[in-house]
């Protein structure tokens, strides 16, 4: 076996974003979009300055150089290029990059490069001003008497292991700044004025932050239908690096919270909780969690082992645990990799069930998988705004590179909604291309979320066959029984007549899956106990839920008449008014009961409010 190590001298560019999570936050789609604009700009640059790109964590970038004056060129021209599209309208998000640049020996991994080299870059980049460019020693030495650029010392900086001579390169918008005390003796005099100062110069800002904790502790339990995940920061065991758990437990919360289908609590809670010592009755209790992720660090010598579990905070069971070993090199991957499982196991165990376990296998990286599940709630809420970010997300999993067929698939189910929502401009032409995909699906493919497309474009849009569709519906149930199976199957026996049975496929459904994302169900099914006379479980799965918006316009109406039935007349003019607020309307109710009995029962009990056809 060959065990030589591939090493060399190598210049290398490392970059980041800025306040990247927090961009994240505030405009998860913008903050993308803009992104890969720069990304764009930086990969030409790479091109035309022969840098080679070797590895990329999302929003960073590592690319090595033939010399060390091309890659300063690079990052400058870089920085110009960002602070000129900045001030333009074209960025909606203005990200702003540090860069770092050092030159040493690394070591050459199949396409990667590892090592000091590369380390110190990275420290580098994380000591340089937003905006700015920092640089080792041995790079401002090669390159200053071959260009007209100024520099500032910083001195001799030490970072965890890595000791190193840094310098920042001045451009437009850096100054002059001083990183370390030339004299330390000074150090222990200024140290009581610092402290004084301190406590009277960041008061108010230590209290705005406190504020915001407050805050955030406040409306954490605020989302319903969402599952709401805290992130215990990581415990660290043995002689782990310093800061190295800080950064998992940032990352995994960063992570998790740009899926949109659980409500992830920020940082700040997540170490304030540690603070308070808080319990599970504190968390369930004071901040609405569901469910909480722990994990542990272990390090010995190069090698960590990173421990995570999940668990629901109201059972004393792990619901899932996973042990992933890495060196240190490999830390953006473990990063990734842990989030993409945690993840997952969130999916499965808090939000959709087994609905997950075949997402995963169809979208590979994170950020496919994450995508896919935000395209999954946004398609849920039946919304045209939620349509549209349906299109654009499967449009982003295209570029991708998702498997064809899964795009297809996906398209299937936006056109179908779009016909639904009466979006189309030529819904015959619409309903055609449908019909071609869902029969090429099932023909080439034939997934149970195939056969689930095609039944229910059958009643929707074909020719509304129950024979065939209800074929289609059984044979989905039969190849993988869960929430999205029963949701479809289920609207396949209502809209054949078969009532009972779908009440029943709909109650199996919301068994399946520990939410009803969306209320997707919710919607269709208490419209049909109502139509059933089921007034009782009608009532039942609505009490808890009603005042959520995203139940939907005709929920109100329903819950109003059965307080009308229950002579709370007050209480029933609330609800009402709330559905009126929300666009229900006479010709919404009658599409949602679908019932002449229970259409007339409902509008009797609520004519007494105003009339139904202003």
């Amino acid at each position: 076996m060959n065990t030589e190590i591939d090493r060399k001298i190598a210049v290398i560019f490392a970059t980041d974003v800025v306040g990247y999570s927090k961009h994240m936050e505030a405009d998860e789609s913008e903050t993308i979009r803009n992104l890969r604009a720069c990304e764009k700009i930086l990969t030409g640059l790479f091109e035309k300055h022969i840098g080679r790109l070797f590895n990329t964590g999302g929003d960073s970038f590592l690319a090595e150089f033939p010399s060390a004056v091309s890659a300063v060129e690079c990052a400058v021209e870089f920085q110009k290029a960002i602070k000129e599209r900045n001030s333009s309208e074209e960025a909606s998000v203005k990200l702003q990059f540090r860069i770092g640049i050092n030159s040493g020996d690394v070591i050459k991994e199949k396409d990667n490069l590892l090592g000091d080299g590369v380390n110190i870059a990275a420290r580098l980049e994380a000591l340089a001003q937003s905006g700015g460019i920092t640089v080792s020693k041995v790079i401002y030495d090669f390159v200053k008497g071959k260009t007209q650029y100024e520099f500032n010392d910083l001195g001799l900086q030490k970072v965890k292991l890595n000791e190193f001579h840094a310098f920042d390169l001045l451009i437009d918008g850096n100054e002059k700044r001083k990183l370390k005390s030339e004299n330390k003796n000074k150090l222990g005099i200024f140290a009581g004025i610092f402290v004084i100062l301190l406590t009277a110069v960041a008061f108010p800002f230590i209290l705005k932050l406190q504020q915001e904790v407050d805050k955030d502790f406040s409306i954490a339990k605020n989302d319903t239908n969402k599952p709401i995940i805290l992130v215990i920061p990581i415990q660290t065991l043995g002689d782990a690096q310093e800061g190295l758990d800080r950064a998992i437990t940032e990352s995994l919360i960063s992570n998790i919270s740009r899926y949109n289908g659980v409500k992830t609590l920020s940082s700040g809670i997540s170490y304030e909780v540690q603070r308070r010592q808080y319990n599970r009755e504190d968390f369930k209790n004071q901040l609405g969690v569901t469910h909480l992720v722990k994990g542990s660090l272990q390090s010995v010598g190069k090698n960590n082992r990173l421990s995570l579990e999940l668990t629901k905070v109201n059972e004393e069971t792990i619901i899932w645990s996973k042990q992933l070993e890495f060196e240190l090199n490999q830390l953006f991957d473990i990063q990734d990799v842990a989030s993409l499982e945690l993840l997952n196991s969130i999916q499965i165990n808090a939000v959709t069930g087994d609905v997950a376990a075949q997402s995963e296998k169809d979208f590979t990286t994170f950020e496919q998988f994450k995508l896919a599940l935000n395209r999954r709630g946004e398609w849920r809420k039946w919304t045209s705004d939620g349509h549209a970010k349906s299109v654009e997300i499967t449009s982003q999993l295209e570029d991708l590179g998702v498997d064809q067929y899964v795009i297809s698939n996906l398209k299937a189910w936006n056109l179908h909604q779009k016909l639904m929502l009466r979006l189309s401009k030529n819904p015959e032409e619409d309903k055609k291309i449908l019909l071609g995909v869902t029969e090429k699906l099932i023909a080439e493919r034939g997934r149970a979320n195939d056969f689930g497309i095609r039944a229910i474009v059958e009643m929707e849009h074909f020719g509304k066959d129950c024979s065939l569709a209800e074929k289609y519906a059984e044979k989905v149930i039969e190849m993988e029984p869960g929430g999205d199976s029963f949701t479809g199957a289920g609207f396949v026996y209502m809209r054949c007549g078969k009532l009972e049975k779908a009440a029943k496929t709909w109650k199996a459904g919301l068994l399946a899956q520990p939410i009803d994302q969306g209320y997707q169900i919710t919607r269709m099914y208490a419209p049909l106990l109502f139509r059933l006379e089921r007034y009782s479980e009608t009532e039942e799965i609505l009490k808890d839920i009603i005042d959520d918006p995203a139940i939907g316009m005709n929920q109100p109406w329903i819950y109003a008449s059965l307080l009308v039935d229950k002579g709370e007349n007050e209480r029933a003019k609330f609800y009402f008014d709330l559905g009126v607020s929300r666009g229900a309307n006479e010709q919404r109710i009658r599409r949602a009961l679908r019932d002449k009995k229970a259409i007339e029962k409902l509008l009797t009990n609520l004519m007494q409010f105003r009339n139904l056809d202003q």
